[in-house]
């Protein structure tokens, strides 16, 4: 007896020869040819079956080497990947270590409570999801424009704060003219006539006053602002308001100081730079300290103007501070505050001002006046201000100037009605 096949190509074998066999010798039972045709088709078809399978088992097999392949592939990616994010991961440790370390290098570890460690160390911990949802918690914030802080609208004050403008206040004390021509010619009597006395029948000698005139001419003050024609149309403010306001301190401004430390050269003659003035001024007190303000100096300057004139004291408020704390001889303070009603603080029984030109204590600084300014000092002002809207000049750049122009002067008409306290030297 011939072995079982063992193969599918040993079974086919043997049906195609036992096939032929049949047809040799010529079998007439038909039904037994037939149901043995049957078996040998099922058992060939069952034969097909199988070797469909081992063929897609073939198949499955050479995929699962290719996935093998690809797999360890990407294991060896993988391990390559992850050695350079280990090694990014430690160079941002320790740049993050260096820039900390820079602002706090007694505390070498503190780069680990930044916000930048901690959102590496979660990434490395949970993935890029968790810190895409930590990402998003601080994500939109009113503090950064990108994150943002644009859609946050901002609301504008609407009163601008402005820093106070020290303004002498000289005009509030002196006596103002108001011209409309060139000059004015100011009249005054240099000498007065002398009364005598005669016995009876005697004549009496002629006298009469003497006089001399000062020509004053006022001096333009101008006041210039360029602005842009969109800063005019899109401020929130009303800008040539504004404008117009700014050039009043100016203006302001300009002329105080003037009056009080002016050359007089094409400008106000100050007070205290006049002369005469200087000339008789009085050399502080000889206590040993040069260029401090002393009881007695302040006293007797007073002593120094004549009898009917009435008096201001002008200093700046930094020498008022320092008189303040000064007491007369019998131990009473020299500044007195005001009682309730009118009645303004005195220094030494009389009213004072304060003008933030007026220099401070210092050697040979002449630190307070004392004086009858209106009868002393005349301001003149020549009638009107000119206004000047400019769209032409820089109309290329769409620049409007606004100039504002007056004309003012002062100076002292009466030296002997002012008096100066040099400090000593």
């Amino acid at each position: 007896m011939p072995p079982e096949p063992q193969t599918t190509e040993e079974i086919m074998t043997a049906v195609t020869e036992l096939r032929k066999e049949v047809e040799k010798k010529g079998l007439i039972d038909q039904d037994k040819v037939v149901r043995l045709n049957v078996v040998l088709d099922g058992y060939e078809a069952k034969n097909q079956q199988i070797t469909l399978l081992e063929q897609n088992a073939k198949n499955l097999e050479t995929d699962i080497t290719e996935i093998k392949k690809l797999r360890e592939e990407e294991k060896e990616a993988g391990n390559v990947r992850s050695i350079e994010l280990k090694q990014q991961i430690t160079d941002m440790e320790a740049e993050i270590a260096r820039g900390i370390a820079t602002k706090n290098a007694s505390d070498p570890d503190a780069f680990r409570d930044t916000p930048e460690y901690k959102s590496l160390n979660l990434y490395c911990k949970e993935g890029e999801r968790v810190l895409f949802q930590e990402e998003h918690k601080v994500l939109l914030r009113t503090d950064a424009a990108v994150d943002g802080g644009i859609l946050v609208p901002s609301e504008l004050d609407t009163q601008i704060t402005k820093k106070i403008v020290e303004i002498d206040p000289i005009r509030g004390i002196a006596r103002t003219r108001s011209i409309s021509g060139k000059s004015m010619e100011l009249a005054i009597r240099a000498k007065i006539p002398v009364a005598t006395y005669e016995g009876e029948a005697d004549s009496g000698d002629d006298s009469a006053s003497a006089y001399e005139s000062e020509t004053v001419t006022p001096f333009r003050q101008t006041h210039t602002t360029p602005i842009t024609k969109d800063m005019l149309m899109d401020a929130a403010f009303d800008m040539e308001s504004e404008i117009a306001g700014d050039a009043a301190e100016a203006f302001a401004f300009g002329e105080g100081n003037g009056f009080v430390v002016g050359t007089g050269f094409k400008q106000p003659s100050g007070f205290i730079v006049d002369s005469r003035t200087v000339a008789g001024a009085r050399v502080g007190s000889a206590l040993g300290i040069s260029g401090k303000i002393f009881e007695d100096d302040v006293i007797l300057l007073s002593g120094d103007l004549k009898v009917g004139y009435n008096p201001t004291y002008v200093m700046n408020r930094r020498s008022l501070a320092a008189i303040r704390v000064l007491k007369s001889t019998t131990g009473q303070f020299l500044w007195l505050p005001g009682l309730s009603g009118p009645v303004a603080n005195t220094l030494n029984g009389f009213p004072y001002v304060l003008a933030n030109s007026m220099p401070d204590e210092a050697g040979s600084a002449l630190a307070v006046a004392f004086g009858d300014f209106r009868r002393g000092y005349v301001i003149v002002d020549r009638t009107g201000m000119s206004v000047i809207r400019d769209e032409v000049t820089q109309k290329r750049k769409a620049i409007v100037e606004f100039t504002m122009n007056r004309w003012n002067t002062g100076l002292v008409v009466l030296p002997e009605a002012i008096k100066l306290l040099k400090l000593k030297a």
